[in-house]
């Protein structure tokens, strides 16, 4: 299932030459928008009449943008077909107890995280939570990173999983 995501990310980036994934969406042809009336949802990734939509909370700051456009754009290219079918529902939106939220969120670690400047970052003497700021990326993204290189032989140290909600479930 994650290998999916993890292959996904590798063929975007070698396309788009890129890890911006508001550049990556709109040279895919997924048109993304900003929405002032969110509340609690910071992000959503939906088909209209065959169009590819992210939507994203604006006043998300740009590390959450980032982050959630990411995740976002990781369902635009996964799950396009249940989205067609309005099987992405409001309320599963980054909850990783599901399959297709996990993928999202490995997605969007491999998209968002350049394993050579992480690494670099360790052998610096960074723990993982200063690694993550230098990255400007969620600590909990990191260890999705992490855990997905472990499960393909590497050996990163881990303080815990990631939480669950760590994107802030629907807030």
């Amino acid at each position: 299932m994650t290998d999916r995501a993890i292959q996904a990310a590798h063929r975007v980036l070698k396309l788009c030459r890129s890890r911006d994934p508001i550049r990556i969406a709109g040279d895919l042809g997924v048109e993304v928008m900003l929405r002032s009336d969110f509340e609690k949802q910071k992000g959503a990734f939906c088909v209209v009449l065959g169009q590819s939509f992210i939507i994203l909370n604006d006043k998300l700051n740009d590390e959450d943008l980032t982050l959630v456009c990411a995740h976002e754009l990781g369902h635009a290219l996964l799950h396009r077909a249940e989205a067609e079918k309005g099987v992405l529902c409001e309320y599963d939106l980054f909850n990783m107890a599901t399959a297709m939220e996990y993928e999202a969120n490995v997605f969007a670690s491999e998209l968002l995280i350049d394993p050579q400047e992480m690494n670099e970052l360790f052998k610096s003497g960074l723990d993982i939570y200063g690694a993550a700021r230098a990255l400007s990326v969620n600590v909990n993204l990191l260890i999705i990173k992490l855990a997905e290189l472990n499960r393909r032989g590497g050996k990163y140290h881990l303080p815990y999983l990631p939480y669950r909600d760590f994107i802030g479930g629907n807030a």
